[in-house]
């Protein structure tokens, strides 16, 4: 940031503080609408007219339907801009951002419609987008007292909360006026790939592709037992850091077996402390295991199991965003 120390996301968090921060959800991500309109408007490229902000979803409706955006509120916090509490734009927040010329759109009510679109004779009824993180809850059947292990590309650690509740972890808005408590961006399937990644490149580059390696991979982490190889996940950006680790290597234990075995065990134990963050009374009933990842893997739910208690459940379907959102939309229609 110009004439300032670190970078445009450092300047937009000295802005807003702890209490902005803590309305806004908790959760300080770059990636979101209000970083990128920060750093627009801090180049002068902002529209030289009013606009309004659209997500894509929003913005793919509103030109269907012939309408102006509107959005969910479980949409609307992905713009990094709702007032939790409130479930409102944070304009005290939009305005020390300098964003007070920018439109946003109209929060409407769950499962509001939001236009029509003509289809051969008749008329389809459009309802307003969802939030696709909330989506995969719904899908997971997640319910009172459970908490949820959701493991894919990314991974996360959720409950649904008994109110706005605010502490060391997220609040989302969920549906039917309920929120979640959730801790995100927690290292998944991502860092395992990254490893796949390192373990195929010299076959890659001699012209051969690894066909599926995933049966031997969990079939030799099952076999290597315990291990004292350590792995820290944190191979990118996350909850956990940015700096993961290798360490304690041997000879001996330097293998696909006991490499995986570690990493699964690193990832275990970063879901039980973002879940003590969450519940540190441990009062949860059972677990939810949800996502492509936790399904495939019977070792990284056992040892999910081991730190977090015995009693879990699996999701009914892998692809647990689809199954919400068919949920949805039966619940909408009726």
């Amino acid at each position: 940031y110009p004439g300032g120390e670190g970078s445009y996301f450092d300047e937009i968090e000295r802005r807003l503080g702890a209490e902005d921060r803590r309305r806004l959800g908790n959760e300080a991500r770059p990636g979101v609408p209000l970083c990128y309109l920060f750093w627009l408007a801090c180049h002068g490229r902002l529209p030289d007219r009013p606009a309004v902000v659209a997500a894509i979803p929003d913005f793919v409706v509103a030109n269907l339907c012939g309408g102006t955006p509107t959005t969910d509120v479980t949409h609307a916090f992905g713009h990094g801009a709702l007032d939790v509490e409130a479930l409102d734009w944070h304009r005290a927040a939009i305005e020390r951002l300098g964003l007070v010329e920018v439109r946003w759109p109209r929060i409407v009510p769950q499962g509001s419609v939001v236009g029509k679109v003509p289809v051969g004779s008749r008329r389809l009824p459009i309802f307003a987008p969802v939030g696709d993180y909330q989506c995969s809850q719904v899908g997971a059947f997640l319910d009172d007292g459970e908490l949820s292990v959701n493991v894919s590309t990314g991974s996360a650690v959720i409950r649904l909360a008994r109110g706005c509740e605010f502490g060391d972890f997220q609040t989302r808005p969920y549906f039917d006026g309920r929120y979640l408590s959730t801790i995100t961006h927690i290292p998944g399937g991502r860092a395992l790939n990254a490893l796949v990644r390192l373990l195929g490149e010299l076959a890659e580059a001699q012209g051969h592709r690894l066909h599926d390696p995933w049966d031997y991979i969990l079939a030799e982490a099952e076999r290597a037992g315990a291990t004292d190889l350590n792995v820290d996940p944190a191979f990118y950006f996350s909850a956990m850091g940015d700096r993961g680790s290798v360490t304690n290597v041997r000879e001996e234990n330097l293998t696909v077996g006991h490499l995986f075995r570690a990493a699964f065990t690193g990832m275990a134990d970063n879901y039980a402390r973002c879940a003590l963050r969450i519940a540190p009374q441990r009062d949860w009933i059972r677990l939810v295991f949800s996502g492509g990842v936790a399904l495939r893997s019977a070792l990284l739910r056992q040892l999910v199991c081991d730190r977090l208690g015995q009693a879990h459940r699996l999701a009914a379907s892998e692809e647990d965003t689809l199954l919400g959102l068919l949920v949805l939309a039966l619940r909408f229609t009726g």
